[in-house]
Formats: C-alpha cells, sequence, structure tokens
C-alpha cells in the first residue's frame, strides 16, 4: 500500500463534508500522513477539530527539507509551505500518492515523478473501483459545492455522475 500524503486543499475539503474515510478505503491504509506545515494550515482554520478526531491522519513532527536543487527553482519557491512540504516528504519516501488539489501545486509534483491525485481524479478512481454509485458520487458533488465552494466542470461532473456499465 503506498503512503497517502494529504495537502491542506484537499484535506480540507474532505474534512469539511466529513468524507476523510473514503481516502482510508480507497487506498486501504491504517494511516494517512501531513507534514507539520499543513497541520499548522488547517490549525489557522475551525477543521482542528475535525482533524484531531480523525486519528488515523497524523502530523509528522520532523519533515525532511528541501535540497538545493528544490531551494533554486522558482516553480517550488512560488508554492504555498504545505505544498512545498508536501512534495519534499513525496520525494524522501518510496510508494507515495499525494493528493492535492492545486493544479500548479500537482504538475509541479508530477515533474518530479510524483504520483498525485486532486479530487476529481480521486473521485472517479473511487467510482471506477465501485466504491461510491451515482447517488453518492451526487451527494459528494453538491456537499463540495455547499459547504467548500467546490465546483467542477461540467464535463468532469457528467463523466463522475455517469454510470459505469
Amino acid at each position: 500500500m503506498p503512503t497517502i500524503i494529504l495537502d491542506s486543499d484537499f484535506l480540507s475539503s474532505f474534512l469539511k463534508i466529513d468524507r476523510c474515510e473514503l481516502i482510508r478505503s480507497f487506498y486501504q491504509v491504517e494511516r494517512a500522513i501531513v507534514p507539520s506545515a499543513v497541520h499548522r494550515e488547517i490549525a489557522q482554520t475551525d477543521l482542528l477539530p475535525k482533524l484531531l478526531e480523525t486519528a488515523w491522519i497524523q502530523s509528522l513532527p520532523i519533515e525532511p527539507t528541501p535540497d538545493d536543487v528544490l531551494l533554486g527553482n522558482p516553480a517550488f519557491q512560488a508554492l504555498g509551505s504545505g505544498e512545498q512540504a508536501c512534495i519534499v516528504l513525496a520525494q524522501a519516501l518510496d510508494d507515495v500518492a499525494l493528493l492535492m488539489s492545486d493544479n500548479q501545486a500537482r504538475r509541479f509534483a508530477q515533474s518530479l515523478g510524483i504520483v498525485v491525485a486532486n479530487i476529481p481524479a480521486f473521485l472517479l478512481a473511487c467510482k471506477m473501483g465501485g466504491l461510491l454509485g451515482v447517488e453518492q458520487m451526487t451527494q459528494i458533488i453538491d456537499d463540495l459545492k455547499a459547504t467548500d465552494y467546490y465546483d467542477f466542470k461540467a464535463e468532469v461532473r457528467q463523466l463522475l455522475l455517469a454510470r459505469v456499465p
């Protein structure tokens, strides 16, 4: 099983809709990790109690430091501290899945060879894996829009809601 690393944007979306357990079920893991920078970002919101109640999501007290190549990369420097920490941690570990929604950060991580999924890709994988039916997917899409103002492009929404043959 891969090590699951959660970035703030992805994690906060799933905390808001009370669907973190879907991450655990899909990846069949006992734990997921967040760098301390992500924990600090979540701590600045009202989501901290929900994160603390989700004992299988653990914050790492010590994180690897970025190498000189990353530190000298303007694209890396343009990312937020949580995104940077997630990428550095993902590079330091083997067999990682990084869940992050920011497109710029996601593309940068992918350019380094890191396996990354955003919310639509994750939900589609859950659908294809039989974890979510149309009714559940509709509820998640509606909940994300209502609680996180997260909206899907029409073609993505259509793909997520299409029946699996």
